[in-house]
């Protein structure tokens, strides 16, 4: 199998930590990467390739087409990678991991700071934020930041398989997991005020001012259509059975 990476612009990555952000559950560390990327006008300077990938040509507007690729973005304070999809393996998730840190290992990357979700039945608006990580120090340092520490759990996909490679690499690195409301994840919906959590910790840590407050807005947008929609097969044939559930991803 084949996994490269084409530069399309130059870029500095000395000192600049790395956020990544790929599709999961609740989509926190996806639109998280997202935010980033709009924010700050990410300039697109790399492209990741696989054989991995989707074997699927992406057709957008005008006909413009292109096969599932991992993008790097440039935002200035920090990189960041995200892609629409993730290698739907555990030896692709690890092969674009080890390709991504080897080539960002040589050009002086400093830290790895990855989204992603911590699922569980109920959850209040002020969500928590978690962390797991390589780095001591790291982590210490995200604590302060308002985040506590994960004593449990898998974290699964590139979000999180990507922390262990860094270790390899000798690369401080940390998963951010935003506290995620199951339905949300059962209803194939983005838990927008979960990754607002992730973005604001992220933010933090990169000294960075950001505002967030839409990204409420769009959250309860989803939380009503779910609740409706709960309420609904209530009444038609009594509450969906629901398992505790304490997912990460």
């Amino acid at each position: 199998m084949v996994t490269r990476i084409r530069v399309i612009k130059e870029f500095n990555a000395v000192g600049k930590p790395l956020i990544v952000g790929l599709p999961g559950m609740g989509r926190v560390g996806y639109m998280s990467a997202k935010f980033f990327i709009e924010r700050f006008y990410g300039k697109h300077v790399a492209d990741i390739y696989s054989t991995y990938f989707p074997p699927q040509l992406v057709v957008g507007k005008a006909g413009l087409s292109n096969l599932f690729v991992g993008k790097i973005f440039d935002v200035g304070s920090a990189l960041v990678f995200t892609a629409e999809t993730q290698p739907p393996n555990p030896e692709g998730q690890n092969e674009v991991c080890y390709t991504l840190l080897d080539f960002l290992a040589e050009r002086g990357v400093s830290a790895i700071l990855a989204g992603a979700a911590y699922v569980v039945p109920q959850v209040s608006d002020s969500r928590r934020v978690f962390v797991a990580g390589n780095d001591r120090e790291l982590l210490v340092t995200l604590m302060k930041l308002g985040a506590e520490p994960l004593n449990e759990g898998v974290i699964s996909g590139i979000n999180g398989a990507i922390v262990g490679w860094a270790k390899y690499y000798g690369i401080p690195a940390a998963v951010v997991l935003g506290e995620t409301w199951a339905p949300i994840v059962e209803f194939d919906e983005v838990d927008y005020r979960a990754a607002r959590r992730v973005i604001e910790v992220i933010a933090s840590y990169l000294g960075l001012s950001v505002k967030t407050d839409y990204l409420n807005e769009l959250a309860d947008k989803v939380e009503k259509k779910i609740l409706k929609a709960i309420s609904q097969a209530m009444k038609i044939g009594g509450a969906p059975e629901k398992k505790p559930s304490k997912e990460v991803m």
